[in-house]
């Protein structure tokens, strides 16, 4: 039987096929390999019952011994407690924001959206945001100070791992307990199971504490809420008065 050699045209052919071939085998590792990241789903209201003490553990208003406070900032912490004893207001901020951590014990619900490269915190509260910026950038050398802070982080799996600086100097709850500007903060936000989500704070400031506080604070979804309107200015029954104190306007009276 005579031999048979492969045309130029089939060895053509059999090239195309073969390279066909390993181009589908690579192809599934690579495209799962640069797939965009699957999210995830933390849609709903979610709302916190834990008080208005930064620290869940110890009951609202009531001092809360576990802040690792310097003597200067410890004694500070006693006059405001013991001025309050006396019957003296302790200085809020009326309608201006609470910034982080302290909108994490408002007491109002928020929203939560994410995407790839940001996630936002929508709190129904005087309708502060915070962005948490996810798409790898650095935090800004000349960033200004303000209320809500600048926060950058990354997914750790399922868990949200973001830090926030560049803090004005500000209250960490409504009892008085006050921080300075150099505080910082790194949380851990995961959610646990199917109706709580968890948020682990760190706070750090070199100039108030002798070392890093962490307290963790949960949110319960509420499937069947909204996020209202709220409008501070409309009902602002503690503005901030000329001398930069306090007021108090009774219910059922105006400004």
């Amino acid at each position: 039987m005579p031999h048979r050699t492969m045309s130029a045209r089939a060895r053509l052919i059999t090239a195309v096929l073969l390279g066909s071939a390993a181009s589908l085998l690579l192809a599934g590792p690579l495209a799962a390999q640069n797939a965009p990241r699957a999210m995830p789903d933390w849609s709903g209201v979610w709302t916190s019952d834990q008080g208005l003490n930064i620290d869940p553990s110890t009951k609202s208003g009531q001092p809360q011994p576990n802040a690792p406070l310097n003597a200067e900032w410890a004694q500070r912490y006693r006059d405001t407690l013991q001025a309050r004893v006396l019957g003296k207001p302790i200085q809020d901020l009326g309608c201006l924001p609470e910034g982080p951590p302290r909108i994490s014990r408002a007491g109002y619900p928020l929203e939560i959206v994410i995407t790839s490269k940001q996630t936002w915190l929508f709190h129904e509260f005087k309708h502060e945001v915070r962005r948490i910026y996810t798409d790898g950038r650095k935090v800004p050398a000349d960033v200004d100070p303000s209320y809500e802070g600048y926060s950058t982080g990354r997914w750790e799996g399922d868990t949200l791992v973001f830090d926030t600086v560049a803090l004005k100097a500000g209250t960490l709850d409504s009892g008085g307990l006050a921080h300075s500007d150099a505080l910082t903060l790194h949380e851990r936000l995961r959610r646990v199971d199917a109706d709580t989500l968890q948020d682990q704070i760190t706070m750090t400031d070199p100039r108030m504490f002798t070392k890093p506080w962490t307290v963790t604070r949960e949110y319960k979804i509420k499937k069947d809420w909204e996020i209202k309107e709220f409008i501070c200015e409309e009902n602002d029954r503690n503005p901030i008065q000329a001398d930069g104190k306090t007021g108090f306007v009774p219910q059922g009276k105006t400004q």
